[in-house]
């Protein structure tokens, strides 16, 4: 069985949405020199994302996967998610693409697994866009990501949702978006979208450990996109440093374990990275915590290319079959309670 846990789509709905109500973010018109749509984010005075049209037919998506040997998409809108907007326009929003989503997962069940965005901006409507979502819609978790419009997801008024989504027993995916250094980097969005979501992400993982999240909410499965970061290609060095200061740490954070130890705890996604790096994040993380992605319908050929890149990396990997079995598919059937063939 394989599962595709980063699966993307901007529903029509939430972009028309979106244009109409001219708030904090606009879509562009495309950029003469490269074609591409970009996000733009009025408050940063920045592009924040690109925009892909493709992946929006269900029927479209659903012959891609017949051709690449995948079963299952966990869906998600990409950044930026309604996070980024005030209450009103945030909870249109958020219901635009959950019910989007929501209609595909009832539509072709089996096929999508829906993740839900929330208007965070107010976290009481959050929690009742979570409960329509969960109880409703059917959806398997909450599509986070690593800065909520700028707030860090250890901000202690998120703690109710926390609570909430602990007692659906459902995961938060973490996908990275505009760095809360993008101002302070001042960089063009492409150099932003290869280091500084990467950074944020990481940030965004550090900040669940150090704010005792993780400690206190252990039901939580926490799954970061795009290998998590940078945390597996620094690990010898937070190991150095962190050795000889775990009392230190344990007062300052009121943390009960190691850090070390609580971010071996998440999983991460392997979309669209070569062998060379997944080994890297197999060797941190274990293969028992990574689980496939691609980041379709991104990249050429409508997103199959990133597919065949992420099965190639996959088995290119020297992997006992159970191991394989477990990043492929079996671990986010585990997380997301999908039932796989008999």
């Amino acid at each position: 069985m394989i599962v595709d846990f980063q699966a993307h789509v901007f529903p029509p709905a939430y972009l028309d949405a979106l244009c109409r109500l001219d708030s904090s973010v606009s879509l562009e018109e495309p950029d003469p020199a490269s074609g591409m749509t970009y996000l733009f984010d009025r408050t940063l005075g920045r592009r924040i994302n690109t925009v892909t049209f493709a992946g929006q037919d269900p029927e479209i998506r659903i012959a891609h996967m017949d051709e690449l040997g995948v079963d299952v998409q966990v869906v998600s809108v990409p950044p930026p998610g309604a996070d980024r907007f005030a209450p009103d326009a945030a909870m249109e929003l958020a219901r635009a693409a959950n019910d989007a989503i929501g209609r595909w997962c009832h539509d072709y069940p089996g096929r999508f697994v829906g993740l839900c965005t929330l208007p965070t901006s107010s976290v009481p409507l959050a929690l009742d866009e979570l409960e329509r979502c969960v109880e409703a819609l059917e959806m398997r978790g909450f599509g986070c990501y690593s800065n909520l419009n700028g707030r860090p997801l250890d901000d202690e008024a998120l703690l109710p949702l926390y609570e909430r989504i602990a007692r659906y027993g459902v995961p938060v995916y973490i996908h990275p978006t505009a760095p809360l250094a993008t101002e302070a980097t001042d960089l063009d969005i492409h150099p932003t979208l290869i280091f500084g979501w990467a950074f944020d992400a990481t940030v965004a993982m550090t900040r669940l450990v150090y704010g005792r999240v993780t400690e206190r909410f252990p039901e939580i499965p926490f799954i970061v996109a795009d290998v998590g970061g940078v945390l597996a290609f620094f690990a010898q060095r937070a190991v150095n440093i962190y050795t000889g200061r775990t009392e230190e740490i344990r007062q300052r954070y009121g943390l009960r374990e190691n850090p070390i130890d609580l971010f071996r705890r998440f999983y991460v996604d392997t979309a669209d990275h070569p062998a060379n790096t997944l080994r890297i994040a197999r060797d941190f993380f274990g293969a028992e915590h990574l689980v496939f992605g691609t980041n379709y319908p991104y990249g050429p050929e409508d997103g199959r290319r990133f597919v065949r890149n992420s099965l190639e990396a996959v088995a290119a990997l020297d992997l006992a079959d159970d191991e394989r079995a477990c990043i492929l598919g079996n671990t986010a059937a585990r997380l997301l309670g999908i039932k796989q063939p008999a």
